[in-house]
């Protein structure tokens, strides 16, 4: 299938990766409307491509590891774009670029092979909708992490006497936690529901042995660390450096998650 406007969209998000590293050396703010705008302009193609790529196999764009590498990347680009606008601060777009570069340099690279859910049974529109809690969820839970790991940063120079230049890249604690919390409360949504439509689904094709999936069990498992934040977080106040290794040790879970293709969801060959 043609990945024209995939490849398109890439340089704009390498043009904006590059803007978005200088304007955090530099603290120049016109040279960041410039990465900004390459990354609007790139989610535009980029959402061209997917659109394409649906009518060309005539399916929703989720069926390979690199169609979904390229949604995911689409979908963090519009969250950064909607996390900027709330708290117009820059740096995180070093978090986020990169990762969006990588992620649609995924999707490109990969488009057109022959990895594919292998049975018909997959490819419903309950499966659909699963896949694509799970990835609303996970990208509101890297938000979540790159705050934590931004805040464990921004702590460790205030209690500095001699802070690096970094430090006056970072937003305030406040704000900083304040999109970690946000961040966590939306995402928990999907990532339940996400997990509620594959539990279902999986019950009624795979029986009861679907608890026993390595990727069900990791899923569990983060599931269970991102309830005990929001827990703590109502019931105990938890704030700050201990809610920051929480946010990073789920978003580890999670990558592991990912990255596991065994047992019964080994479906997704390469």
């Amino acid at each position: 299938m043609t990945n024209l406007w995939l490849w398109v969209s890439l340089g704009l998000y390498s043009l904006g990766l590059l803007h978005a590293i200088l304007t955090v050396i530099t603290r120049r703010e016109k040279m960041f409307r410039i990465g900004l705008a390459a990354l609007s302009l790139g989610i535009v193609f980029h959402l061209v491509a997917l659109v394409e790529d649906g009518l060309a196999v005539a399916h929703f764009p989720i069926t390979t590891p690199a169609e979904a590498a390229s949604l995911v990347g689409f979908v963090l680009a519009g969250a950064f774009l909607f996390v900027y606008w709330r708290y117009q601060y820059q740096s995180l777009s070093v978090f986020v670029f990169p990762l969006v570069f990588v992620l649609t340099l995924t999707g490109a690279v990969g488009q057109g092979g022959d990895a594919t859910w292998g049975s018909p049974l997959l490819r419903t529109a309950w499966v659909y909708i699963h896949v694509c809690l799970i990835i609303l969820g996970y990208t509101a839970f890297f938000l979540t992490f790159a705050a934590g790991v931004m805040y464990l940063i921004q702590e460790h120079e205030l209690k500095s006497k001699t802070p690096r230049a970094f430090y006056y890249r970072l937003p305030p604690l406040e704000v900083i936690d304040d999109l970690a919390y946000k961040s966590l409360a939306i995402g928990f949504p999907f990532i339940t529901l996400g997990i509620i439509t594959g539990a279902v689904w999986a019950s009624t094709v795979w029986g009861p042995r679907w608890p026993l999936d390595p990727k069900v069990a990791l899923s569990l498992v983060s599931w269970f660390i991102y309830l005990s934040l929001l827990f703590t977080r109502w019931s105990a106040g938890w704030r700050g450096r201990k809610a920051a290794y929480f946010a990073i040790a789920g978003f580890a879970v999670i990558l592991v998650t990912w990255g596991t293709n065994t047992g019964m969801h080994s479906f997704v060959s390469p």
